[in-house]
């Protein structure tokens, strides 16, 4: 891949990925305001944490690819 390349996927991918952030924490408030939880929630909600450190990743790529 090129550099180009590289960075639009880089964007596409974090967009993806906020928007599925977004999805799940919506669904999660909605859960929590009925006042209902179950271990999909719960993993969920660790999903949640990989997700952020997967957006972290994306940035840190990104940031690579400047002097390339």
């Amino acid at each position: 891949m090129t550099p180009d390349e590289v960075r639009r996927w880089i964007h596409e991918t974090r967009a993806a990925l906020q928007q599925k952030m977004a999805r799940e924490r919506a669904y999660l408030e909605r859960r929590f305001a009925r006042g209902v939880r179950t271990p999909t929630d719960e993993a969920y909600e660790a999903d949640q944490v990989l997700e952020a450190d997967l957006l972290a990743f994306l940035d840190e790529m990104e940031q690579g690819l400047e002097g390339w």
